[in-house]
């Protein structure tokens, strides 16, 4: 008997699909790549609607439409082939031509699809059949920029100086004639995804050099006012100090939130950018620097003084949760003070009107005694006087039992009403 065939995970097929969600464009030769980088805009549903419109394009042009949630696609559109490659905050456009391409936009390779996104990056990689790059392409780069690496362990070459031209691409040489077309096709991914997540690290770099004044400021407001905090001694002192508190703890979490993500990324994106350079096993020529090198000493700044305010966000953030703890526990120690003496207040108020409760039960019973003896002087005048008894005499004997038996009853009436916790 046949066993049942397993239940697959939910999950199973999207880990498998994930190995080819972006497999490696194969690059046949010599030839020009290009590639532009878009960033969406920071709104719900802003990448949907750009692969609502690539979708409209691709039926337009007449090329197959892409399956649903497709990561990347490619297709060929006269003497180009182009790929779109959806990310999770960014598009990349790359298409390949013949070295002698001179087209940087265009115009029927779908651009009108990303709509109002921003362009953060573009780069040209010209792919030659030499082995190495020609010393004729070297005096086209920035001197002080220039870096020329041996790559694949010295099996190909690329040169460039990670400065913009007229059109602001980014220019590489890549020498790749000893490659076979499966390394050629990988290292120019690699330099595509190089020049990519460069560009995406750095995104970080500008808002923290832009929030940082707001966030030196709030620094020094909070400084200043815990200094104060010692001399908060009264209640309104103590609660102007926790109002301005809160104030700086909105401040601070506006900041975090403001730069969270966007610090995230970055360190996301540096961590896959590192991951590309291993990958492209690069040695240095002696002839300008290495990409590693020099995008370290550039990169890794920019990410180290993101990595620093995330840093000083946090311990400001620390800092004010503990001022208002702090100032919390003031406030709950006066409370303790200030209900102390509403106690207190409220037991001698008690233990007063228990002492006034007590003397006005005397006087009312000697009140009702009176009466009450007079009462019954009227209703025993007449018995008494036909059995010749002395009414002075009979009313004073009666007197202590009247007083005794009023007393009984007053005690009685105060126990009914009295709970039984007090008894």
């Amino acid at each position: 008997m046949a066993l049942p065939r397993p239940i697959d995970h939910p999950y199973r097929h999207a880990i498998m699909d994930e190995v080819h969600a972006r497999p490696v464009e194969i690059v046949p030769g010599a030839g020009r790549i290009r590639r532009l980088v878009f960033v969406m805009p920071a709104e719900a549903g802003a990448m949907t609607r750009v692969f609502a419109r690539f979708e409209e394009f691709c039926h337009a042009a007449g090329v197959p439409t892409p399956a649903v949630a497709s990561r990347q696609y490619g297709f060929d559109i006269g003497p180009r082939h182009v790929t779109w490659e959806f990310h999770t905050e960014f598009v990349t456009v790359t298409w390949r031509a013949d070295l002698h391409d001179m087209e940087n936009w265009p115009e029927d390779i779908g651009l009108q699809a990303l709509g109002d996104s921003l362009l953060i990056g573009a780069m040209r990689i010209d792919v030659i059949a030499d082995a190495q790059v020609p010393e004729r392409l070297l005096p086209g780069f920035a001197l002080a920029s220039l870096c020329v690496s041996d790559l694949d362990t010295g099996r190909a070459q690329v040169a460039t100086d990670f400065v913009p031209d007229a059109e602001n691409f980014t220019r590489f040489e890549l020498a790749a004639g000893d490659l076979s077309v499966l390394r050629r096709s990988i290292i120019v991914r690699r330099l595509l995804e190089v020049e990519t997540y460069r560009t995406m690290a750095l995104l970080g770099l500008p808002l923290a050099r832009e929030q940082s004044p707001a966030l030196r400021a709030t620094e020094i407001e909070l400084t200043a006012l815990i200094e104060t905090l010692s001399t908060a001694t009264t209640p309104e002192t103590v609660q102007t100090a926790l109002a301005a508190l809160h104030a700086l703890s909105v401040r601070t979490g506006q900041l975090s939130e403001r730069l969270g993500y966007r610090f995230a990324a970055s360190h996301a994106y540096g961590d896959i950018l590192r991951t590309r350079l291993a990958g492209l096993r690069e040695s240095a020529t002696g002839v300008g620097s290495s990409l590693t090198h020099y995008i370290g000493n550039r990169v890794d700044p920019g990410l180290a003084t993101c990595a620093a305010m995330e840093k000083r966000l946090s311990v400001l953030s620390d800092k004010i949760e503990r001022a208002i703890g702090l100032l919390n526990v003031r406030i709950g120690l006066d409370m303790q003070i200030q209900n102390k003496s509403v106690l207190d207040n409220i037991a001698h108020t008690a233990n007063s009107q228990f002492h006034l409760q007590r003397t006005v039960e005397g006087l009312s019973t000697i009140a009702i005694s009176y009466y009450l003896l007079g009462i019954l002087s009227y209703l025993l005048a007449g018995p008494l006087e036909e059995w010749h008894f002395e009414k002075t005499m009979t009313l004073s004997i009666a007197a202590p039992f009247v007083v005794l038996a009023v007393w009984l009853m007053a005690r009685a009436v105060r126990n009914s009403h009295t709970p039984p916790t007090l008894k």
